[in-house]
């Protein structure tokens, strides 16, 4: 772990340099215009520490026919770049993504696109998109339930960069005076082959979807599908209103057809998984004070994710298989390489969740300090985990957070499973 700690040394000094003496207030008219070329980026270190849960279910599965583990210890280092380039109709926007990982299991890097797409703008209010992008969709915070084409949040980090999926497309906006100020449609084409958006459903496939934006007395509306394919046809709707300056309502509905549940017998093998059609949704408010308290509650319905029964049926065959050193059980369960992607070791994996997040800007006149916590909670099975933090942006381009996250629950409980008792984060994010 030398290393790591030696880079995130390096990375506080830069962000340490003097910052320049403010001039006095001019104004530059060509500074707001489009540039030709821009480009962003930050680098970012985030050592991490937890204490190992021998008894969860999701620490077995990572160090069976391992050595066992007291300390979970990691380091990430995160490049980000991002660029603009534009001439006449057309611009091209691309985002980079490199990651390098120092942690308990191994040391591993990862470089990858997540966008580089083309448009063009022919005339005021069409464009033309080609390339790598990512198209988000729903107004939730913490999960998008009608997110039908792109990857799905981190619930506990839901601000983070996400890898696109190669598509065509387009936007065309219309504007009027009346109740119906805008109307927008965006189609899509993602296709999917072995090379070519592999990891999002089955391959062989031209998959269609749409998006129509209504602002309608204020109101934002969104309705949305997604054509059979490499993944079952899908439908949704979502909205959001400002009842007050401060204060904001949104929710998101989607209907999903064919969605495939897997299943485990009482003898720990995979038994005939059950299809249904399946119905997701997410209702949520965003409140702020007078004083700067921000403040997220949102109730999230999973169709797409496990019963009770189930998942803990799942729980139930790491610990038998744990207990008597069976690698052949192992091997049978719906696991996978990656325990983030397995249907039962996903995050939240289940069916009924809340979201509290909370934080205070500058609380007491503490500049540059902002303390919060978030609270996200499994009504299926009253397991929960509590997450506090506290970010500083005082440096001059860098921003630090502390974050904890405590996990709470009892045995065969989403929480309870999870492979650390705490875990604490720094991370130090310096812009450029």
């Amino acid at each position: 772990m030398q290393r790591p700690w030696t880079l995130l040394i390096l990375l506080l000094s830069l962000s340490a340099a003097p910052v320049a003496q403010e001039d006095e207030f001019t104004f530059d008219a060509e500074a707001f215009e489009p540039k030709l070329f821009e480009f962003t980026g930050y680098i970012e270190g985030e050592p991490e520490y937890g204490r190992a849960n021998p008894d969860g279910a999701l620490y077995q599965l990572q160090f069976f026919g391992r050595d066992p583990q007291k300390h979970l210890e990691s380091f990430t280092g995160t490049l980000e770049l991002e660029g603009h380039l534009r001439k006449g109709i057309a611009s091209l926007h691309f985002q980079t993504h490199s990651e390098v990982v120092w942690d308990y299991l191994d040391d591993s890097d990862d470089h990858k696109l997540y966008q580089g797409y083309l448009t063009v703008q022919p005339r005021p209010g069409l464009a033309l998109d080609l390339g790598k992008k990512a198209n988000r969709w729903g107004k939730g915070y913490a999960w998008n339930p009608v997110a039908f084409v792109e990857r799905a949040k981190d619930a506990g980090d839901p601000d983070l960069s996400r890898e696109g999926f190669w598509i065509a497309g387009a936007d065309w906006v219309k504007r009027f005076d009346g109740p119906l100020q805008t109307l927008a449609l965006t189609p899509l084409l993602l296709p999917v082959r072995d090379d070519l958006n592999e990891d999002f459903g089955k391959t062989g496939y031209d998959n269609v979807a749409a998006k129509l934006y209504l602002l309608y007395r204020d109101i934002d509306f969104d309705f949305m599908f997604l054509s059979n394919g490499s993944r079952s046809s899908r439908y949704g709707m979502d909205f959001s209103k400002n009842l007050a300056p401060n204060f904001e309502i949104h929710g998101e509905l989607a209907y999903i057809n064919d969605v495939t549940h897997p299943t485990l017998t009482a003898g720990c093998k995979t038994g005939k998984p059950r299809i249904e059609d399946e119905v997701s949704y997410l209702i949520g408010t965003r409140y702020r004070s007078s004083d700067d308290i921000t403040l997220i509650l949102e109730y999230y319905k999973n169709g797409l994710g496990n019963d009770k029964e189930q998942q803990q049926q799942f729980y139930r065959c790491v610990h038998q298989a744990w207990e008597n050193d069976d690698q052949d059980l192992i091997d049978g369960l719906p696991v996978g390489k990656d325990l983030d992607k397995g249907p039962f070791s996903r995050p939240n994996p289940m069916r009924r969740y809340v979201n509290l997040r909370v934080w205070w800007e500058e609380p007491r006149n503490l500049l540059y300090l902002t303390p919060g916590v978030q609270v996200l909670y499994n009504l299926e099975d009253r397991s929960f985990s509590i997450s506090p933090d506290i970010s500083y942006t005082g440096l001059d381009n860098v921003e630090l957070r502390l974050r904890a996250t405590v996990p709470v629950g009892d045995s065969l409980t989403e929480w309870g499973e999870k492979p650390n008792k705490y875990k604490v984060q720094l991370r130090a994010r310096y812009y450029f």
